[in-house]
C-alpha cells in the first residue's frame, strides 16, 4: 500500500490509472494540433436530412503532387498496379513534414469543386498531367468519438484511403470517371479531436480526381466546416 501510495504522489498529473493510481509515463501520444488542412465536422442529428450538399465534403487538403510514373511502369492498359504502389515510404501517414519527391511539392488548396460538387480537381491543379499519383492529406476534428460512420469516395482512376494511419478503403479494378458515393464503406472509427485522413489518387490517361465525405450509420451527411484561419 505504501508503494502504491508513492506510485500515486509520483504520478498526479497523469491520466491513465494503474491500480487507481494515475501513470503519466502510460499516457499515450496526442495528435499535435495541425495548422493545415483542418476542417470541424458537425455530426447529425435526427433532425438532419439526407439530402448530401456541396458543405459535406472534405474541400481543404494538403496536397503533394504529381508524382509521375512510365506508361509501362506498372503494366500498361489499366495499370491496376500502381494503386499499391508505395510512391513514399510510410504513406497511411504522411503529415506534410516528408520530403516531395523530384518534380512534386506540398501545396495547400481548397478546392472549389469546379462545377461539381466535392469534386478534389487534380486534373486541373496539375495540368492535365497523366500517369500520376497523389497524396491529400486533412485533419477531421470530431467533437466526440464516432464508431460507425460511413466512408463515401469516388475516384478518376484508382484510390487509397488511411484513416489514423489504418487503410480503411482501396479502389483499384479498372479505370472510371469519378463521382460521388461510387464506394461506401461503413464501420469507420472517428476519433474525439483530430482525426488524419491521407487519400492516395492514382491517374493513368484523362480525368483526375476524388471525392470525399462521410456520413452518419443511418446515411445522414456529416457536414464539414473550414477552420478560421485555413486556406
Amino acid at each position: 500500500m505504501r508503494t502504491a501510495a508513492i506510485v500515486c504522489l509520483a504520478a498526479a498529473a497523469g491520466a491513465w490509472t494503474l491500480g487507481g493510481c494515475e501513470l503519466a509515463a502510460d499516457r499515450p501520444a496526442v495528435m499535435k494540433a495541425p495548422t493545415q488542412a483542418v476542417s470541424e465536422l458537425v455530426l447529425p442529428t435526427e433532425k438532419t436530412g439526407p439530402t448530401v450538399t456541396e458543405k459535406d465534403f472534405v474541400m481543404n487538403w494538403l496536397v503533394l503532387g504529381p508524382i509521375t510514373f512510365g506508361e509501362s511502369d506498372f503494366g500498361g492498359g489499366h495499370q491496376q498496379p500502381a494503386a499499391d504502389h508505395a510512391f513514399l515510404k510510410g504513406e497511411g501517414n504522411l503529415d506534410g513534414s516528408q520530403p516531395a519527391p523530384p518534380g512534386a511539392a506540398w501545396q495547400e488548396k481548397r478546392f472549389a469543386g469546379n462545377g461539381q460538387d466535392g469534386q478534389v480537381d487534380l486534373d486541373a491543379l496539375y495540368n492535365g498531367a497523366e500517369h500520376a499519383a497523389a497524396y491529400a492529406v486533412a485533419w477531421l476534428k470530431c467533437p466526440r468519438e464516432v464508431r460507425d460512420a460511413k466512408l463515401c469516395v469516388g475516384s478518376d482512376d484508382y484510390i487509397k484511403v488511411w484513416i489514423n494511419g489504418k487503410l480503411v478503403h482501396t479502389y483499384k479494378t479498372e479505370r472510371r470517371a469519378g463521382t460521388p458515393d461510387q464506394d461506401v464503406v461503413g464501420g469507420i472509427r472517428l476519433n474525439q479531436g483530430y482525426n488524419r485522413v491521407v487519400v492516395k489518387c492514382v491517374d493513368v490517361v484523362l480525368g483526375w480526381n476524388f471525392y470525399f465525405r462521410l456520413s452518419g450509420a443511418e446515411g445522414r451527411p456529416i457536414a464539414v466546416q473550414a477552420v478560421a484561419g485555413t486556406k
